[in-house]
């Protein structure tokens, strides 16, 4: 009877151990499929034709020859005006919005509706000035997610096909990570408008 009693107790003891190993199994399973459903399904590596350095970049870090390109694209073409800057930059503000911050947007249409009889009748654009080679000098990196960069350019405009206007320009940017929908804005940046003094002429060196 005692010989009984003692398979019975070690035959319990083992199935308390064996529920005790299944439980930890389950819960290790759980907090897995938990790590699974929360990783990402995409990760932005960027890598750009940056040979400053190595191309060893960490996920998600936005290195500042990104930028830079980025700025440059925002800014030429929110500048083109190929045939009336009246129609043409309100065009150029819908079509870009998503890459601009919602301030900023709003700060260029409260500007463009302002002056908008200064836009009517012109063409706009802005040219390079022959110095396309990235200067890591050119990017100030304030945080993590904020940029400030100057770009140069030449601005042409015509009005009524009468030149008016061939000048250097300094257009002092800041730029920010922008998380909306990459199917909305693939670069994860955008322009958040001027600086202080804003765009002035090359000939001024007033920081």
């Amino acid at each position: 009877m005692a010989i009984a009693k003692t398979e019975s107790g070690q035959l319990q003891q083992e199935l308390r151990f064996r529920n005790r190993i299944i439980g930890l199994l389950g819960g290790l399973l759980l907090l897995l499929g938990v790590a699974l459903w929360r990783l990402p399904t995409q990760l932005s590596v960027y890598v750009p034709p940056d040979l400053s350095r190595p191309q060893l970049v960490k996920p998600g870090e936005i290195p500042p020859s990104y930028v830079y390109a980025f700025g440059k694209i925002v800014m030429e073409a929110l500048n083109y005006c190929p045939a009336d800057c009246a129609q043409d930059y309100r065009r150029n503000l819908e079509t870009l919005r998503h890459y601009l911050t919602a301030s900023c947007y709003e700060d260029l249409k409260m500007h463009r509706e302002r002056n908008e009889s200064l836009y009517a009748s012109r063409t706009r654009k802005l040219l390079p000035v022959g110095e396309e080679i990235f200067d890591p000098r050119k990017v100030t990196r304030l945080d993590q997610d904020v940029w400030e960069m100057q770009v140069d350019y030449l601005l042409e405009e015509h009005v009524k096909g009468v030149e008016t206007r061939r000048n250097r320009y300094h257009y002092p940017l800041r730029l920010v990570r922008y998380a909306v929908p990459i199917d909305l804005n693939p670069f994860q940046l955008a322009f958040d408008c001027y600086r202080p003094p804003g765009p002035r002429p090359a000939t001024d060196t007033a920081d």
